[in-house]
């Protein structure tokens, strides 16, 4: 099955038709790539390429008698509280030189948890502490886009250019659990002499 848009969301929206609700569980940091594949907890693998950023709840694919949607991952998360405009204009850049993805509320901030993260805020003189929660709302940092060496003759960098081909290849072929899969959504059972969907 591909899921090529977002259709609603089970969180925001009532749906009264019936359907059965099938989780399909996403960690913060798949939220924002183009194509990947993703297996619901019932066991149906979705081809998803949605195109843009997935929240928890989103509508993925539906079929007659099932709705499909996104739930993001809990994960330990470092809350540092702020009392002033000026401690989070230093938080802010300190983390921005740390390329973090993070979430700016008015009087925290909050970071994915990493050890060396926890104790440089310990040491610039905030007081972080680790809590369990989930990505909405997160400004998401792609370490690698964008970065890296200008390309003499292009407007690209070294980093845009491993995006490119990361994203070529997702577009080719792929097998999962013996069975060859397209970005079409066809696949093959038997090594790709024959393709259909279902």
């Amino acid at each position: 099955m591909i899921a090529k848009e977002i259709t609603g969301n089970i969180i925001s929206q009532h749906y009264d038709d019936g359907k059965l609700e099938v989780p399909v569980a996403f960690d913060w940091f798949e939220t924002d790539k183009k194509r990947m594949m993703k297996v619901a907890e019932d066991g149906t693998e979705l081809g998803v390429m949605v195109g843009q950023t997935i929240k928890d709840g989103d509508v993925l694919a539906e079929t007659a008698d099932k709705r499909y949607f996104a739930r993001i991952r809990t994960a330990q998360l470092i809350e540092i509280p702020v009392d002033s405009m000026k401690e989070m204009g230093r938080l802010c850049f300190e983390l921005g030189n740390r390329h973090l993805s993070l979430k700016v509320e008015d009087d925290r901030v909050l970071v994915p948890y990493d050890h060396p993260t926890m104790e440089y805020t310990k040491k610039i003189g905030y007081e972080p502490h680790i809590i369990e929660g989930g990505f909405d709302g997160f400004l998401i940092v792609k370490a690698h886009a964008g970065t890296g060496t200008i390309i003499p003759g292009t407007n690209k960098t070294t980093g845009d250019v491993a995006e490119e081909e990361q994203e070529a290849e997702a577009d080719a072929e792929y097998e999962l659990n013996g069975v060859l899969h397209r970005p079409d959504g066809s696949h093959s059972h038997d090594g790709g002499h024959t393709w259909h969907t279902h």
